[in-house]
């Protein structure tokens, strides 16, 4: 991860600055020096040469026309959050990547204990749409939106919902930190199911990815929201892991029985392939039925 081994390079000041320009960006796509300067608490000269600094390190975009400003890229904002995780003690290295998706990577990283744990960083850009729909409440607040803040809302959302499921001591990542665009979660070894051309056992394998996923339902009240072959992992030992939890809801939702319907619908198509027999609207309505809210709605 080359923003690791950029803040190495980095002094205080320019982790300040950063954070200056991080501030402006609440209100401004481009900030001005001013402004930089009065978040930062610096002199005007200080702060031009911070920014100069900063900038050729690759951690600044500068605007090319009318008067100076600046706005963090994706780097600048991995040196912030990273920062924040060194300090804090839970990250003391960051090794070789786990895995690049569409909307994140991961990292391998060692805390201070040598224990290896995952960082997962969150990269959503112009394809999330999905994702801009969930956070539109929080981003029509802004004056200015970034793919950096909507990033963020993407980590802290995750990390609510790992925090909720890990109450099951079921086989999920466990959080552990959150800072920014980035989650600090336990490591777990496997692949997707969706690279295997043959399953040991698919029968069990669906059914226990069906038997947690109404764990996750009635006692977490939690829908995954994204389940997909590319969200389930098989470990070594051929154990089922259920893994991207940044699209989950609460099973109250106003869209819970369509979360759930898309949820199922894509696990029976993708099993049926490996020649599992299954009826969703069965399963569906196993699910919806563990909610008294549900129940009670089909009642009447």
């Amino acid at each position: 991860m080359k923003a690791a081994t950029k803040l190495m390079e980095m002094e205080t000041e320019d982790i300040r600055i950063l954070a200056a320009v991080e501030l402006g960006m609440k209100k401004h796509e481009m900030v001005p020096i001013k402004h930089i300067s009065y978040f930062a608490r610096y002199e005007l000269e200080e702060t031009e040469y911070r920014l100069d600094r900063v900038h050729k390190m690759g951690l600044l975009q500068r605007n090319k026309v009318g008067s100076v400003a600046y706005c963090l890229i994706s780097e600048g904002y991995d040196i912030l959050a990273l920062h924040t995780l060194f300090s804090q003690g839970y990250i003391e290295s960051v090794g070789p990547p786990l895995g690049k998706g569409k909307e994140s990577d991961v990292y391998r990283c060692l805390t201070k204990d040598n224990e290896q744990v995952a960082l997962k960083v969150h990269r959503l850009g112009q394809t999330s749409f999905r994702s801009i729909r969930k956070f539109r409440s929080y981003i029509d607040e802004r004056t200015h939106t970034s793919w950096l803040y909507i990033s963020r809302l993407s980590a802290k959302r995750e990390f609510e919902g790992l925090k909720r499921v890990a109450k099951l001591n079921l086989r999920t990542p466990k959080p552990i930190a959150q800072n920014r665009h980035a989650v600090v979660m336990s490591i777990i070894q496997g692949e997707e199911i969706s690279k295997f051309d043959e399953l040991n056992d698919p029968d069990v394998h669906f059914n226990k990815i069906v038997g947690e996923y109404k764990l996750f339902f009635s006692k977490a009240h939690v829908i995954h929201g994204d389940l997909c072959e590319f969200n389930i992992l098989l470990d070594p030992d051929d154990n089922v892991l259920i893994i991207d939890w940044p699209q989950w809801e609460d099973w109250n939702h106003p869209n819970a029985l369509e979360l759930v319907t898309r949820d199922i619908t894509n696990l029976c198509t993708f099993f049926q392939k490996k020649g599992v027999e299954s009826n969703s609207d069965e399963i569906i309505r196993d699910i919806m039925q563990l909610n008294p809210k549900f129940r009670e709605q089909t009642k009447k």
